[in-house]
């Protein structure tokens, strides 16, 4: 199935590269946060109602990754943050807040599963999420920035 979008490809391959941005910022090389939740939560998206976001998914499987998509930098939380803000708006602008919507908080659901601690030495949980302040400051800071973009 084939779907035009009024995107241009850059801003297109914004939007396949920013899910796996945020999972870096959130990450932030930190060790005791749980990466693999977080492309759980990418894969997630598979099951979401925006025919966008299953799009994007789609895209990332798809993708062969390089190291240079692991560089330096990529994990960079402000530069993260002004992603979600310039996509959100994107969106917003181009295909209408309830794409925007799901969108953005896709990217939310990929950092806060990110900032659930996964494993502490010699402690076994069974359910239960603990959220590291830093990783929940993220996550609240993507969320102002689809709320504000969703208001204009």
């Amino acid at each position: 199935m084939r779907i035009d979008l009024p995107l241009r490809r850059w801003e297109w391959d914004l939007l396949v590269r920013l899910p796996r941005s945020v999972l870096l910022a959130a990450c932030a090389g930190r060790a005791d946060v749980d990466a693999v939740a977080g492309v759980e939560a990418i894969a997630a998206g598979q099951r979401s109602r925006a025919v966008l976001v299953r799009g994007v998914v789609a895209a990332i499987f798809a993708e062969q990754l390089t190291d240079t998509d692991l560089a330096p930098g990529a994990s960079d939380q402000a530069k993260a943050l002004a992603d979600c803000t310039f996509a959100i708006r994107l969106l917003v602008d181009r295909l209408g807040a309830d794409v925007a919507l799901a969108y953005g908080e896709w990217l939310m659901d990929i950092a806060a599963s990110v900032g659930r601690i996964a494993w502490y030495p010699g402690v076994i949980r069974l359910g239960g999420v603990t959220v590291l302040l830093a990783e929940r400051r993220f996550v609240n800071e993507i969320g102002h920035e689809l709320a504000r973009a969703l208001r204009r």
